[in-house]
C-alpha cells in the first residue's frame, strides 16, 4: 500500500490557460496614480469581460496565485504615463497616449466624460490590444508574456479594427522602444510589482 503524501488533496491539476494576443474588452477594477522620481503613472487594473474563453482571466489567475502566495499581485495592469506639461517632445507623446486612453474609455462608456479623477474610471470598460513582450526570468531564461499594449474603444475591438503589435524583444530597439517614453519603462519593472 502507498502512503498518502501531504498536500495530495490541495494540489491543483488544472492547467492554467495562456492568454493569446489579440483584442479584448476590459473592465477597470481599480485605478490609481503612482509617483516616481522621473514620472507619474496612472495604473489601471483591469480584467477581461465578454469573452467566451478569457472572461475573468486575471481574477482567476490572481485567486490561484493567492492560494500559493498571500502576497500575490494583480496581473492585469495597463500603465498610462501622466504628462509633465513641460513642453518637451517626449511630453507631446505622453499627452497623445494619455488622450488615446481617456478617449477610448469615453467612447466605450456612453455618457462618460473624463473628469481628471482617476477614481471615476472604476467599473468603466475599454478595449485593449494585447501583444507579446519578452522578459528574462530569475534564472536568465527568456520567455514571453502577453500584455495589454494599447487602449482602443470597445467598438474597434468588436469590429477587429486594430493591429496586433510586433513582439517587444529585450535588447532590440523596436519602433516602440525608440519613442521618447522608452526611458520610463525601465523604472516600472514587471507587473509583479504592482500592488493591486
Amino acid at each position: 500500500m502507498i502512503n498518502k503524501f501531504k498536500d495530495y488533496d490541495t494540489i491543483d491539476t488544472n492547467e492554467s490557460i495562456s492568454l493569446e494576443t489579440g483584442g479584448y474588452e476590459l473592465k477597470i477594477i481599480n485605478a490609481k496614480v503612482e509617483n516616481y522620481s522621473t514620472c507619474s503613472i496612472l495604473k489601471i487594473a483591469f480584467d477581461i469581460v465578454n469573452d467566451p474563453k478569457y472572461s475573468g482571466f486575471y481574477s482567476k489567475r490572481f485567486k490561484a496565485n493567492q492560494a500559493k502566495n498571500p502576497n500575490a499581485k494583480w496581473g492585469g495592469v495597463f500603465d498610462v504615463f501622466i504628462p509633465k506639461d513641460d513642453g518637451l517632445d517626449r511630453d507631446y507623446y505622453t499627452k497623445l497616449n494619455f488622450k488615446r486612453f481617456t478617449t477610448a474609455v469615453e467612447q466605450s462608456n456612453s455618457g462618460y466624460k473624463w473628469n481628471w479623477d482617476e477614481t471615476s474610471l472604476k467599473n468603466k470598460v475599454f478595449g485593449g490590444v494585447f501583444g507579446r513582450e519578452e522578459f528574462e526570468t530569475s534564472d536568465k531564461k527568456r520567455k514571453f508574456a502577453v500584455k495589454c499594449r494599447f487602449a482602443r474603444s470597445i467598438e474597434s475591438i468588436k469590429s477587429g479594427d486594430f493591429t496586433i503589435p510586433d513582439d517587444k524583444l529585450l535588447g532590440q530597439k523596436s519602433q516602440e522602444q525608440q519613442n521618447p517614453l522608452a526611458e520610463y519603462e525601465e523604472i516600472l519593472g514587471s507587473d509583479d510589482s504592482v500592488p493591486f
